[in-house]
C-alpha cells in the first residue's frame, strides 16, 4: 500500500526537491543521510507524507537480536542431533 499523496503545489514540490538534491547529493560532496533527511523534510512540508523509514520498520538492534536467536536455535538443534547420533553408536 502506498502512503504517498500528491503535493499541494507540484511545481514548488519539484523545485524544492531539486534544490535539496543539488545541495546535499553525495556526487557534489554532500552527505547521503543528510540528503535523505532533506528530502523527507521537503515531503513533510508539502504534505506528501510517507516516510522512507516507516515507524514499524525493524531497527538494526532488532534485526541482530532475531539473527542471534536464529543462530542459537540452529546451534541447539545441531547439538541435539550430534548428541543423538553419538548416543546411538554405543
Amino acid at each position: 500500500m502506498n502512503s504517498r499523496r500528491e503535493p499541494r503545489d507540484p511545481a514548488a514540490y519539484k523545485r524544492d526537491r531539486r534544490q535539496a538534491v543539488l545541495r546535499h547529493h553525495p556526487d557534489k560532496g554532500g552527505d547521503p543521510d543528510e540528503m535523505l533527511r532533506a528530502l523527507e523534510e521537503v515531503d513533510r512540508r508539502h504534505g506528501v507524507g510517507g516516510s522512507r523509514r516507516p515507524e514499524h520498520a525493524a531497527t538494526a538492534e532488532q534485526v541482530a537480536a532475531v539473527a542471534v536467536t536464529a543462530l542459537a536455535g540452529m546451534a541447539a538443534v545441531g547439538l541435539s542431533v550430534a548428541m543423538s547420533v553419538m548416543g546411538r553408536r554405543r
